[in-house]
């Protein structure tokens, strides 16, 4: 998922009784990364994986979590270990919209003499996100989370990446469930799931690449019209009559 653009450059099937873990890297063979950062779970955080990224020449930014304990524990005492240090980079941000507020404050460090080189390669951030969540009343627990990156990042910089990563779930995942009926679909049989999950993402790209519609219309709206209205499908598509 691209996330400034808003659309989805891929997708490939876990297979069966597998995860995520083996499907990620025939995704990236399939893309174009030079340049680009790479934002992935804790799923993918995986010495494989950060050198498929690297080799390919663009750069990852991973989720660390239980299941890489040697390096989360590395993290976890560098940063409890500079907690009052002056170097540190720190940079926090308060969101309030529709009755809730989100803190956050996130901060890095150099991962030189932190994290092992030739497992993570080019590895020069780790960085550390704390959030809060107040809805009305209702004050969330403190959620920590930790990456690395082998791009160098600063505090706003790593809250700006962390923020355009979870995007994914408002601006895909949400807009698939509710504009297209995704999760209330029954179709199951076969390749049909695949192929038209596929499909679904094609006219999303379709729609948000769109730049003959000028109108501050909704995703859904735009997409009645294309099907009410022949002319905006065939612009919509790039098509000219003969």
């Amino acid at each position: 998922f691209a996330t400034e653009l808003g659309v989805v450059l891929g997708q490939e099937k876990v297979a069966d009784k597998s995860n995520e873990i083996t499907a990620i890297p025939e995704l990236l063979e399939a893309l174009y990364i030079k340049g680009f950062l790479v934002s992935i779970d804790a799923m993918g955080c995986q010495k494989s994986i950060a050198r498929q990224i690297t080799a390919k020449g663009g750069d990852y930014l991973l989720m660390v979590k239980g299941n890489q304990p040697s390096l989360l524990e590395a993290i976890e005492t560098t940063f409890i270990d500079h907690h009052e240090a002056e170097g540190i980079e720190r940079q926090s941000q308060v969101e309030q919209s529709h009755g809730r507020i989100g803190g956050q404050i996130a901060s890095v460090l150099p991962a030189k003499g932190v994290v092992d080189m030739v497992d993570w390669p080019k590895c020069k951030t780790i960085g550390r996100i704390d959030s809060l969540r107040k809805v009305g009343a209702k004050v969330s627990d403190l959620e920590r989370r930790y990456y690395i990156s082998s791009r160098e990042l600063s505090a706003e910089q790593l809250a700006a990446a962390v923020r355009a990563h979870w995007g994914i779930e408002n601006r895909l995942h949400w807009i698939l469930d509710v504009s297209f009926g995704e999760d209330g679909s029954t179709i199951r049989k076969d390749n049909a799931p695949q192929n038209l999950s596929l499909l679904k993402k094609i006219v999303l790209n379709l729609i948000r690449l769109d730049t003959t519609d000028n109108t501050k219309a909704s995703l859904r709206l735009k997409r009645k019209g294309a099907a009410w209205d022949d002319d905006v499908r065939m612009n919509m598509l790039g098509l000219t009559p003969l």
